[in-house]
């Protein structure tokens, strides 16, 4: 099964991935985003126009976001492979970009499926009453911990460390270690050297432009 996820078409998987999340994020922002959820979430900031004339904003904006999905993917993609391919050139393995770039893809599919299990999550058990608790994944640190324990510039690293970033870790090890003939420790080790260093360097960047913004 594995082996198969590598050798299908990159293209073609591409456009599946982007599909599983243009699909839900349309169910996010049509049964779970909800006017009465904007209402609670920023009543006490602002009055019942104001807050109409966000949602109008951002019912005109949905659709153009869709089309970032693409790109959003893509760039995701890019970076991981850029951080595995940085790993390729120092130890001079010499696998190439375009491998990289495919396994990175193709681990991807561990997302689509963190999307699809945070729709379901939060719709059955309903456990939220702002737009920020949906931004919470509901398989992380900081949803056992709970933002409000916990000091806003550790928010993006909490919310980072969950079940799905460590199946998608997984998955990059055995991709590599298939398609290169590792052993699963040398696997890990340049998984490790590569792209949890530059995820790590992402969170930091991140939390600096969330605590100057926020």
């Amino acid at each position: 099964m594995i082996s198969w996820l590598l050798k299908t078409n990159k293209w073609g998987y591409y456009l599946v991935l982007c599909c599983i999340y243009i699909l839900f994020s349309y169910l996010i922002n049509n049964f779970l985003l909800t006017d009465n959820l904007y209402h609670a979430s920023f009543g006490e900031q602002y009055t019942s126009d104001q807050i109409q004339k966000i949602l109008n904003i951002n019912k005109s904006w949905q659709y153009i976001g869709y089309c970032f999905i693409p790109i959003v993917i893509i760039i995701r993609t890019l970076y991981t492979s850029f951080c595995l391919y940085i790993g390729d050139l120092i130890q001079e393995t010499h696998w190439g970009f375009r491998q990289l770039f495919n396994i990175s893809l193709k681990a991807d599919i561990v997302f689509g499926f963190g999307i699809i299990f945070n729709f379901y999550f939060y719709a059955l058990t309903n456990n939220y009453s702002t737009i920020d608790d949906l931004n919470i994944n509901c398989a992380s640190l900081l949803k056992l911990v709970g933002k409000e324990n916990i000091p806003n510039w550790l928010v993006l690293a909490y919310n980072s460390i969950n079940f799905f970033e460590l199946l998608y870790i997984i998955l990059l090890v055995v991709f590599l270690k298939i398609s290169f003939q590792l052993t699963y420790l040398k696997s890990i080790v340049f998984v490790l050297l590569t792209y949890f260093i530059g995820n790590y360097l992402y969170i930091v960047g991140m939390t600096f432009v969330y605590l100057n913004f926020s």
